[in-house]
């Protein structure tokens, strides 16, 4: 009868130990969420048996925690993983006390290498200056183009591949995982991509995004908490604002769209003011109108980005307007 009841006691235990184990993991993770926590205090809370299990793992964590710093130690737990020579089975333990220690350290070695991959790491960036292009390959197969004066970072996880586009313009190539998303971030919302070709324009006013094959998933979050969602399909664009609202669903300009990765603007019917701001950004000499009256002046043509000096020439032959260069840094526009 005492045999029965010490075996049921080591039964609870063993159960306690392990469910601890379990709670330990999970709240480590530092993106474990408040209800996790809540759940864990009730289970501590359930039994004493509970709290002293986590009690004891807690300090045998602390404990490990120092002896990883011990190189020998952890040399010795390293080779007690390993197979006997010519086996495929892991070694006999002849101290269980000692397989449990080893045990634990190599938790403590293989935890944080589980978190790394389960928490987001931190960013690499990426950017080009006034006039530059630049192709960023990423690991994963996919791919970056930005435009002239942009700015990504990109963070890979186990749970997502995620870009943050800063500022200016770019084209992702995406390698289709539908069990690792692509996403980017880009003013008040997010880009969802599996195995895509698309652009994203990050303006002061609104974020623009193109699709050029594929499908993608657009949702916003405005600053009450609100959101919306969109999708799109190949040939789709929408833009949405600072405020989280989409727009309707256009049909795509595609010449326009791959232009600027061509290095150059198909343009048609822009107001001069318009074009002078889409040409401003690939130079840091920038174009001013001083005439009023070149307001109203509407251009279609194909222009080069780089090419700064043929865009002032056509503009004077076919408009009649004078260029002026004011400084290094600036050219004004009259008639």
């Amino acid at each position: 009868m005492n045999m029965d009841r010490e075996n049921a006691n080591r039964g609870v235990q063993a159960g306690s130990q392990d469910e601890a184990e379990q709670w330990f993991a999970r709240l480590l993770d530092r993106n474990c969420p408040p209800e996790q926590h809540a759940a864990f205090e009730r289970w501590r809370n359930a039994d004493p048996a509970h709290a002293q299990a986590y009690r004891e793992l807690e300090l045998l964590w602390k404990r490990s925690e120092e002896a990883t710093r011990d190189p020998a130690v952890m040399a010795a737990a390293r080779r007690a993983l390993l197979p006997e020579p010519g086996t495929r089975a892991p070694r006999r333990w002849a101290f269980p006390v000692l397989a449990a220690g080893l045990a634990i350290l190599v938790a403590v070695v293989a935890l944080p290498r589980w978190l790394s991959t389960s928490a987001d790491p931190a960013g690499t960036a990426y950017s080009t200056a006034a006039g530059q292009q630049r192709t960023v390959q990423l690991a994963d197969g996919s791919s970056i183009l930005l435009d002239t004066d942009s700015q990504v970072s990109v963070r890979y996880s186990s749970r997502t591949r995620r870009v943050d586009l800063l500022h200016g313009q770019a084209q992702f190539t995406v390698q289709g995982n539908h069990a690792w998303p692509f996403v980017v971030h880009a003013g008040s919302g997010t880009v969802t991509a599996v195995g895509t070709q698309f652009q994203v324009r990050l303006n002061d006013a609104c974020t623009g995004v193109a699709l050029l094959k594929g499908k993608l998933a657009i949702a916003t979050q405005a600053a009450d908490g609100t959101t919306q969602t969109a999708s799109l399909i190949g040939g789709e664009s929408l833009g949405f604002d600072q405020a989280g609202h989409i727009s309707p669903v256009h049909p795509l300009d595609l010449q326009q769209a791959q232009g600027w990765t061509q290095g150059k603007l198909f343009v048609h019917d822009w107001r001069l003011q318009q074009l002078l701001q889409e040409m401003n950004r690939y130079s840091s000499t920038k174009l001013a109108i001083g005439d009023p009256s070149l307001q109203n002046i509407h251009i279609s043509g194909i222009f080069r980005t780089s090419d700064q000096q043929t865009f002032l020439l056509l503009l004077q032959q076919g408009w009649a307007i004078h260029a002026r260069r004011v400084n290094h840094a600036q050219i004004v526009l009259s008639r």
